[in-house]
């Protein structure tokens, strides 16, 4: 038969004769054993922590603050308390050894899926995000945009903005600067916008917002600070100054053209790149 691996018991004793005795109950070779946290190396995560520790307790329950109960389970012995297993006074080291070991088995069982579960929200997340700005994505663009336009109510308007020239920098100062523009162009827009506002890199230069405003003119003011902050945030932020142009459009009730909004905007956009760039255009 197997043995079952070694239980990593962290012991929290308000009475130490208590926890000297729990100590050698537990000698052997399936449990490790500590007293104090700063006594646990540093690349091992206690599976148990055993206390006697009162819940009522005035005295502060040292090395009980602050754990994860999702990642540790605790065994008291008398007092009163939250916890995983309760023994009483006069438990038998057989039955702390095998409480310990079989505590230990569920706590790794519930890292594991505690563990998966972080790796899954961390790949999802990647998935959502452009690796160079931080911004989200084009596919998290995609389901912005199409959460606000199943609330036809929320006064959302939707503008794409593009880089003027931005080619010049790849060209004569290397993708390294035409990378940092970029990034530092996410840092001005994310900061530039206001709480509700949606912003992502669709890819290469050009950006999509999604503003939550009233009407059309509200826009213009904010999408006009936003792109006229951008040059001298560039500059500070010891990237290339660059300008951009911005097309916007804001769906009014029974446009029927409102079915294409970035359609709309990108068309706007255009125009503000006809007309001389470095300049905000409403479709």
């Amino acid at each position: 038969m197997n043995t079952p691996p070694t239980a990593a018991v962290l012991i929290l004793a308000a009475d130490e004769a208590a926890g000297q005795r729990w100590a050698e109950m537990l000698r052997g070779p399936g449990c490790q054993v500590w007293f104090r946290p700063e006594d646990v190396p540093a690349d091992v995560e206690p599976e148990v922590i055993l206390t006697d520790r009162d819940a009522s307790d005035p005295r502060p329950a040292a090395g009980l603050a602050g754990v994860d109960r999702r990642r540790v389970g605790i065994i008291r012995i008398g007092g009163l308390g939250e916890a995983d297993v309760w023994l009483p006074d006069d438990a038998t080291g057989r039955e702390l050894r095998l409480a310990c070991r079989l505590l230990a088995e569920v706590v790794r069982l519930r890292r594991k899926d505690l563990d998966a579960a972080k790796t899954h929200r961390r790949l999802a997340q990647g998935a959502l995000t452009d690796p160079l700005t931080g911004l989200p994505n084009r596919r998290a663009w995609d389901e912005a945009l199409a959460r606000r336009r199943r609330q036809p109510d929320a006064g959302t308007c939707v503008a794409i903005l593009d880089l003027d020239h931005f080619k010049r920098v790849n060209d004569t100062r290397g993708h390294a600067a035409g990378d940092e523009v970029l990034r530092a162009t996410g840092v001005a827009l994310r900061d530039g916008l206001r709480q509700g506002d949606f912003v992502a890199r669709l890819g290469g230069d050009e950006f999509g917002l999604l503003l939550s405003v009233p009407d059309a003119s509200t826009a213009a003011v904010v999408l006009d600070r936003v792109r006229a902050a951008l040059p001298q945030h560039l500059v500070r932020q010891d990237a290339a100054r660059v300008t951009a142009s911005i097309g916007f459009y804001c769906p009014r009730a029974g446009d029927a053209s409102s079915d294409n909004p970035v359609e709309i905007a990108d068309a706007a956009l255009r125009r503000a790149k006809q007309e001389g760039r470095d300049r905000t255009v409403e479709a």
